[in-house]
This record gives C-alpha cells, structure tokens and sequence, in this order.
C-alpha cells in the first residue's frame, strides 16, 4: 500500500495517479487520515493498483520458495479477474506435493499475505509448471465419466473428499449435463461432493 499526502481527497488521489501512471478508476484506496489545523487541512490516502498486486505476489513467492532452498522464476498476469502466479523452481515435483497438498499450502500463505497487506480480499491463484490446471483437466473427465455413470444408472454418487477449487470444477461440469445436480456435504478436508440425478 502506497499513502499520498494533499490539501484534498482530490489532490491526493491526482497525486497517486501521477506517481503510478494510472487512471483514478484503478487506484483502490481510503481516507487513513484527515487533519484540520487553524489555517490549513491535511488528507491522507493508502492505497495500491493492480501491478502493485501483482509485483507483490511474484516477490512474496519468490521469497518464500527461495527462503526454502528453491531457485524460483514466476510469472504473474491477471485474467478473468483474478491473478495468476505461475512459477517454475528447481525442483516442482517437492514444491506440488503429495497430491497438491504443499501447493495448496502456498496458495493460502499467499493468499493471506495478499489480504493483509492491501486489505480486501483479491482473487489470487499460484500454479507450479502448470500443475493446477492440468489437474483441473484430470478432474473435468473424471466429473464428466462420473456423471453418465448418474445419468444412465440413476443412482446418486458421493464422491471422495477434495479441495475446495477442485470441487468448484465439478460443479461446473456436472451443471452442464442434463438431469444432474450436485451438492456439497461435510466439513473442511472431509468435504465431499454427492451428485444426484433430477428428473
């Protein structure tokens, strides 16, 4: 978050669109401070772009992964409203886990550092060497199996527990093909997906 010092909210805000080279609708900030003495008034304003979010992010993972013996490259972009860090490292296979589960760790740590340091919540996403979205793939076919299996045998299916962000992909896929529905059930890492046949 950078602040901004002016007479006015106005200044200030003109203020930070100069020093960024950005326009007022992409500067996200609040009034931290408002000061009025006998013959002159002070605003102050904290606040951060985009590219300031996205530098943020690929240092913070270089940071942590380097400060866990990896050699780290990433690269961050922003797509469909939320930001991507893709990042390759010495050694992607330690850093992915067991079946994601360190992966999934630094994402939260990520996501976290990011919510706290610009204070509002922003939609972030690291991958390793494009683990996460091939996986999606792995979990869109098997989604689109276990759902002719409902359809033809009209007979509910639970499935075992996942993620979060995986079972968002079953969802999507399922809400595609007619006479089926899903639902979550559980709590936490033993939450689970049901998917049922409709009429």
């Amino acid at each position: 978050m950078n602040t901004y010092e002016a007479k006015t909210e106005e200044e200030a805000l003109n203020r930070a669109c100069q020093d960024l080279g950005i326009t007022p609708e992409e500067f996200h900030y609040e009034v931290v401070e408002v000061h009025k003495g006998l013959f002159s008034k002070k605003v102050v304003i904290a606040g951060w772009c985009e590219s300031m979010v996205e530098e943020y992010v690929g240092q913070f993972v270089e940071r942590t992964l380097s400060s866990l013996g990896f050699e780290t490259q990433t690269t961050v972009f922003k797509q469909d409203d939320r930001i991507y860090c893709n990042v390759e490292t010495s050694n992607n296979s330690v850093v992915i886990g067991k079946n994601g589960v360190i992966l999934r760790a630094l994402n939260f740590i990520t996501k976290s550092a990011v919510n706290t340091q610009f204070k509002q919540r922003i939609e972030i996403s690291v991958d390793i060497n494009g683990y996460k979205e091939q996986r999606y793939q792995k979990v869109a076919a098997m989604a689109k199996r276990f759902g002719k299996k409902v359809q033809h045998s009209k007979i509910n299916m639970k499935l075992d527990p996942l993620p979060a962000d995986e079972r968002k992909v079953i969802h999507q896929v399922i809400a595609e093909m007619p006479h089926l529905a899903t639902q979550s059930h559980g709590e936490g890492k033993n939450r689970y997906l049901e998917i049922y046949y409709v009429d």
